[in-house]
């Protein structure tokens, strides 16, 4: 039987060794630059620099916000774990990460948030500057996974699931993004109501205008988003992506139904919105045209 030389079980013991030190520094180095710890909520953030979170966070209040972000230049980052208001249940009123104070330069990212009636809720008026929403996962956020206001921003690689079952509500959202924010590479999977609603309009994706934010979208891209099983009940609309405002673009998305759907795959609320390249199955209107212009290499089936 041939003997493994001495030197060479001794190197890859050394090499084993040394692996598990890397890796060790490398956790430890996650939190290297963290400027303080969210280890309870509800907590306000007031001091600048890069938040993150260490363990999950769990809440059953119905009616708190659970991270308040009151100043600029906040990097919230959850380090994968979980921001949770499960417990609470569908008629909830609370909402994950929230501002109305910073009017610049914030970010959330590696975050899972779950069972809020908004996941994150980020507006001040007038709308702030350079807010990146990304590579975060929303699930069973009741009302919206998230509402967004701002100019210069973007919603981007963010996972949103099962959005709905707020009572009472007509309509759910998974990404809401009013003023000048990019919707880019996100999932929108099932958007659905309350069982009791008589009709219901689900939105997988809204981009533009908004009647509480003053100020004009233009310009705003959404792309390589994928949109699908948005539920409508009743007399209700499902709407896939919908913009309005000033020559914004809409290209390289899927949006997908299971089965033929009362709605718009892409509809626009002004008259010059640009729609291209995008795949629209099993929805009664692919694209409004007469709103929407369709600038081709779009498939409807």
């Amino acid at each position: 039987m041939m003997r493994t030389p001495r030197s060479l079980v001794i190197a890859a013991l050394a090499l084993a060794v040394l692996a598990g030190a890397a890796s060790r520094a490398s956790a430890a180095s996650s939190y290297d630059s963290c400027v303080g710890f969210i280890d309870v909520v509800p907590m306000v953030i007031s001091t600048p620099g890069r938040w993150c979170l260490r363990q999950n966070l769990i809440t059953a209040a119905a009616n708190v916000f659970a991270i308040v972000i009151a100043t600029n230049n906040v990097t919230i980052d959850c380090n994968g774990f979980r921001l949770s208001n499960l417990p609470a249940g569908i008629g909830t009123g609370s909402r994950g990460i929230v501002s109305f104070q910073a009017d610049a330069l914030v970010t959330v990212r590696n975050c899972t948030i779950e069972g809020f009636a908004y996941g994150i809720y980020i507006a001040t008026n007038p709308p702030g500057t350079g807010y990146v929403i990304e590579n975060n996962r929303f699930s069973q956020n009741r009302w919206y996974g998230v509402r967004l206001a701002g100019v210069g921003s973007v919603v981007r690689g963010n996972i949103v699931t099962n959005t709905g079952r707020l009572p009472n509500a007509d309509s759910a959202t998974g990404i809401h993004a009013a003023g000048r924010v990019d919707v880019i590479d996100n999932i929108v999977d099932g958007v659905f109501g309350d069982d009791h609603a008589s009709n219901f309009f689900p939105i997988g994706i809204y981009a533009g205008n908004d009647a509480f934010i003053p100020v004009l979208a233009a310009g705003v891209q959404v792309s390589g988003n994928r949109v699908r099983n948005l539920i409508q009940i009743g007399g209700g609309r499902a709407a896939g992506i919908s913009v309005n405002g000033t020559n914004n673009s809409v290209r390289d998305n899927l949006i997908v139904q299971p089965a033929q759907t009362l709605g718009w795959g892409v509809i626009c609320a002004d008259g010059d919105g640009r729609v291209r390249d995008n795949v629209i199955k099993s929805y009664e209107t692919a694209i409004a045209l007469g709103i929407c212009i369709d600038d081709g290499g779009n498939i409807a089936y």
